[in-house]
């Protein structure tokens, strides 16, 4: 017997979808994580290890030399000046296939979470 107004019982099958979906976007935030960190470690580790010219002027804090930081692909480039030419330098990037791979989990489960709630509060109650 269907009590009419009633809230209509949920999905196992919607459920499960929407537990694997979210789980496929936090572990790709999580690899996100992993990429951006390792960035930022590998930088501040390389100004300790086999320095490269334009990261110890950088250390140094002449104003010939800057880092900066992008988003994608995810690296950090050393710019500074040689000769009066600005030179960049690619001090630490990520693992290309790592950082697809974890964009790909993110965007498609916050796409299909996305998706099952918007249909199911579109779909037809009894």
């Amino acid at each position: 017997m269907t009590v009419v107004g009633a809230p209509a019982q949920p999905s196992v099958k919607r459920a499960l979808a929407l537990l694997v979906a979210s789980g496929a976007a936090i572990v790709g935030m999580v690899l996100l994580v992993v990429c951006y960190t390792g960035i930022g470690v590998a930088t501040l580790t390389s100004a300790t290890d086999d320095m490269h010219p334009c990261v110890a002027a950088y250390s140094a804090g002449t104003d010939s030399a800057t880092v900066r930081y992008t988003v994608v692909p995810p690296q950090a480039v050393c710019t500074w000046d040689v000769a009066g030419e600005p030179t960049e330098v690619v001090v630490a990037s990520a693992s290309t296939a790592l950082f697809a791979t974890a964009a790909v989990l993110v965007v498609g489960g916050v796409l299909v979470c996305a998706g099952l709630l918007v249909s199911q509060r579109r779909s037809p109650r009894p």
